[in-house]
């Protein structure tokens, strides 16, 4: 039986598992980007995919700095036009992967939202990412064994519950934009991008937080 108390305690619970530091680092992977004059990529299916054009819309705005270049950061959930348009034409395990046929660069970054790691189409995109070259983050929740071992840089949401894993995944979207936006901030926005070592691998894959 549902009970609204048990859900906010355990939610509650949730969110005291969060990492700080973790999420730090997965923030100054997003910072490396901009650094870089790279490009940010989200995805996600139903309420991950809200989620990734929520955190894609609060990274842009969020990390704006008072003067100079802006983040760059694009939700492929957003287009229905090309999504309808792969999924009739091809398949649907295909209406990221297609997209990020046509713009990934390598040092770009995908973010990738599943409460189960399982989604088709969310890991072909990493799979893709990763042989482009992006830097690839995956979101998931507990039983998301396929996206972790998939994605270079992870959270984990420690619940099974998907609505309690979207809802602590927006709270880390947050999180992450609030954080990378004050390290834009102090940086020198007035130098030209370039690569800097190490920028865009803060967090490594054997040293995967869990949130």
């Amino acid at each position: 039986m549902f009970s609204i108390e048990r859900y906010l305690e355990d939610y509650t619970r949730l969110l005291s598992h969060i990492e700080p530091a973790a999420v730090g680092g997965l923030a100054r992977v997003l910072v490396g980007a901009w650094r870089a004059g790279r490009t940010v990529y989200c995805c996600g299916n139903g309420g991950s995919a809200m989620n990734a054009g929520h955190f894609t819309a609060d990274l842009t705005k969020l990390t704006a700095p008072a003067r100079g270049p802006r983040l760059r950061a694009l939700a492929l959930t957003d287009s229905v036009a090309a999504m309808s348009a792969i999924a009739n034409d091809y398949a649907y395990d295909e209406v990221f992967v297609e997209q990020l046929r046509s713009f990934i660069t390598p040092g770009d970054v995908l973010v990738a939202f599943s409460t189960s790691g399982a989604s088709a189409n969310v890991l072909k995109a990493v799979d893709y990412a990763n042989r482009a070259g992006a830097v690839t983050v995956g979101i998931t929740g507990r039983q998301g064994v396929k996206l972790k071992a998939l994605a270079q840089h992870v959270v984990v949401v420690q619940s099974t519950s998907v609505q309690q894993i979207e809802d602590a995944t927006m709270l880390v979207g947050h999180l992450l934009c609030l954080q990378a936006g004050e390290l834009i901030a102090r940086d020198d926005v007035d130098l030209p991008f370039r690569e800097r070592p190490g920028s865009l691998h803060v967090v490594r894959a054997e040293d995967r937080p869990a949130v």
